[in-house]
């Protein structure tokens, strides 16, 4: 035998060795070490698996847990499951474990517990003060803290992480509307923190816990339970992440408590619309783990699901020199309104012109539609129930709802799918189109919609305004984008570019 037949022979038995392998690893474990394989492009193979199941599949799990899973992008079963028959599906007992972090905040709640925990976070942050004190707090920190980052990026033509500044910048943010608190995790030059100080710390924390969440999602639970007990792994990172936010925001807590004390109560004279002293000062009994859960769910959402879509946003529109171009005529066309000239060099729209933005309000719902924050829903059925697509469903099946494959699919958004088209979300009278939320749920749907989903999309349209039109960017040559498989999606290997001024457009 010859040598090319001999080593033909060796890939071939390597190749059958392999796929006996395979065959009786997802006859013991199912379908989970396929989809383990494909980690590293989760959404888009998830994707690929529905198109070839008509929007609608079965993820065979360990047969021994009791694993399987309904994977679905199908609105009528998103609408189905979020809305008509929303009281048969909850979070359920495994997801609250996945999601142990969050504590029994509105994120893990269900029932009756959750309705509470929902219309304490509403009258929190759906009011007209709350509103004003968002406006307020972004403006300054777009003027004295992202704009001057972005001007040392600028001034020295380095390359820089667009991503990683976004992450930070919300960070800051949203600390300061739910702690009433400025960590200053973005500094400009010359103002870094040590890499060890608290404030980095709890950056860094927030995206080992969503690497756990990932983690629990794919692996059998038995396993990261072990891991777990054993404090080993991804989950010895969750568990010392978590203990360091815990103690980052106890301590904000107390603090507030005392600031609270000394001051009298609020007033005027000190700052009263956060969150935290709101919710301190609500006159109800509560606990400092209930403030804990509550502020934690609306840190972790607010920190990560707009520094998300504003990266994938700023792809995108760079990406499509024509987009951008729409973008800054609209923005010109509000500019020629005003009346002071002094405005017209740093710009932070007033809630009123930023609906005027209407292209702008459509390239940042197909950025939503294509690159979804959180890229998957979670449920549980309560009781058995059969699926509008036809599938059954037995009692305490999980559903997993694919948002970001629901984006790509032709049956509901045309053979133009993939591409970034913002005009489809415009009508013939240059109104922006309403699209039924069970067919994008890039804020859920149904009773769960998210209750900050009025005050995330002011802040979308507020920093992508001001930030387009005070400065141009630029791609590194050969920087290649692609989603991470997370909880919530980011790009791999951040969002590398250059930093230029822009003129007066």
């Amino acid at each position: 035998m010859s040598t090319a037949e001999l080593l033909q022979l060796s890939v071939i038995l390597l190749s059958s060795a392999f796929l006996c392998i395979i065959g009786l690893m997802r006859t013991l474990f199912g379908d989970i070490p396929i989809a383990l394989w494909q980690a590293s492009s989760l959404h888009d193979f998830t994707t690929r698996l529905l198109k070839l199941n008509n929007g609608t599949l079965l993820l065979s799990g360990p047969m021994f847990l009791n694993g399987d899973m309904i994977i679905t992008s199908d609105p009528m079963n998103a609408h189905h499951v979020l809305s008509r028959n929303f009281t048969n599906y909850e979070k359920g007992r495994d997801f609250k474990a996945i999601m142990d972090a969050y504590g029994d905040g509105i994120i893990n709640s269900d029932g009756e517990s959750w309705k509470l925990k929902r219309q304490l976070v509403h009258s929190l942050i759906n009011t007209k003060e709350f509103e004003d004190h968002v406006m307020k707090v972004m403006a300054v920190k777009l003027e004295h803290t992202l704009f001057r980052v972005l001007d040392d990026c600028a001034s020295s033509s380095e390359v820089v992480d667009i991503q990683d500044v976004l992450k930070r910048f919300m960070f800051d943010n949203i600390c300061l509307l739910v702690l009433g608190f400025d960590p200053g995790y973005l500094r400009p030059a010359g103002l870094l923190l040590s890499t060890t100080t608290p404030t980095l710390l709890c950056g860094k924390a927030f995206d080992d816990l969503k690497e756990a969440v990932v983690y629990r999602h794919i692996v059998p639970k038995f396993l990261w339970r072990i891991q777990k007990r054993l404090d080993v792994g991804v989950e010895k990172k969750a568990s010392r992440s978590r203990q360091i936010l815990d103690d980052f925001i106890y301590a904000r807590i107390e603090t507030r408590k005392q600031e609270l004390v000394k001051l009298g109560g609020i007033n005027d004279d000190n700052n009263a619309n956060d969150v935290l002293t709101r919710l301190l000062v609500t006159g109800q009994d509560k606990s400092d783990k209930f403030v804990r859960d509550t502020v934690f769910s609306l840190i972790g959402a607010g920190r990560d699901l707009i520094s998300s879509a504003l990266t994938w946003f700023l792809w995108l529109v760079v990406t499509h020199p024509t987009v951008e171009g729409r973008i800054l005529h609209e923005i010109k066309l509000v500019m020629n309104v005003r009346q002071d000239d002094d405005d017209q060099d740093r710009l932070f729209f007033t809630k009123d012109e930023l609906n005027k933005l209407v292209y702008l309000h459509a390239a940042i719902w197909e950025t939503l539609r294509l690159y979804p924050p959180a890229p998957f829903e979670h449920k549980c059925a309560v009781e058995a129930d059969v699926l509008p697509s036809g599938h059954g469903v037995p009692k305490g099946t999980k559903i997993l709802f694919s948002i970001y494959s629901m984006g790509r699919m032709e049956e509901i958004w045309g053979e133009d799918c993939t591409e970034f088209k913002p005009e489809r979300w415009i009508s013939e009278k240059g109104n922006v189109i309403h699209v039924p939320s069970y067919k994008l749920m890039a804020f859920l749907a149904g009773p769960r919609t998210c209750t900050g989903k009025a005050i995330a999309f002011l802040q979308l349209k507020s920093m992508a305004s001001a930030i387009l039109w005070n400065y141009k960017f630029d791609i590194v040559e050969g920087h290649v984008m692609k989603p991470t498989p997370a909880m919530i999606l980011l790009m791999k290997d951040g969002l590398k570019m250059r930093v230029s001024k822009r003129g007066l457009v």
